[in-house]
């Protein structure tokens, strides 16, 4: 079975989504959230081509929507590399660096 990595920064980001949905929508909610994405980046290392083609963030870079949030990360030797986890309404410049995108 294919497996995810994650990068220090998707780590902090999924810290974040999970503080704010449990100050936002409770714990519960927080619970079912972020056991769709678990799954989701568990689909992704088992089918790392279902991701839309995202060079333009950075080079091998796919992204694929998670409920609010847009999962960036690219195929590894053992399923997927996770860079990040972010609400698919940040601004993606400030996130990756304007050289990127």
């Amino acid at each position: 079975m294919a497996e995810y990595q994650l990068s220090p920064l998707a780590v902090s980001d999924i810290k974040d989504i999970s503080a704010v949905t449990i100050e936002t929508w409770g714990k519960q909610q927080a619970r079912f959230y972020l056991e769709k994405l678990h799954n989701t980046l568990l689909m992704l290392a088992n089918n790392p081509d279902l991701g839309l083609q995202r060079d333009e963030v950075f080079s091998g870079a796919k992204s694929f929507l998670s409920g609010k949030h847009i999962i960036f990360y690219r195929s590894g030797p053992r399923g997927i590399e996770v860079a990040r986890v972010l609400h698919q309404r940040m601004d993606l410049h400030h996130q990756f660096g304007d050289e990127r995108l």
